[in-house]
């Protein structure tokens, strides 16, 4: 099944518009029929916000990212030594 996700805003009306990008993609005539979910928008960065945190230093990002794969693999190596 073919889906597009959008963001919308209720009109005045308290009717949703469609983009014509989603009409177009989908080939709509007038009084198609379609599905339509709704789910309420959840400002993403408010949610995430207790997951992420703020470095502590001024490293590359690349450096640090090297760093986190060398201690995986660290780690792993140890983990199979134990076994």
């Amino acid at each position: 099944m073919k889906t597009f996700e959008y963001i919308a805003e209720i009109l005045p009306d308290g009717h949703l518009s469609i983009p014509k990008a989603v009409i177009k993609r989908f080939k709509l005539a007038p009084h198609s029929k379609l599905r339509i979910s709704i789910l309420p928008f959840e400002n993403k960065k408010k949610s995430l916000s207790r997951f992420t945190g703020k470095w502590q230093d001024d490293r590359e990002t690349s450096t640090t990212v090297k760093e986190i794969y060398k201690l995986r693999e660290e780690n792993r190596r140890s983990e199979r030594m134990k076994l």
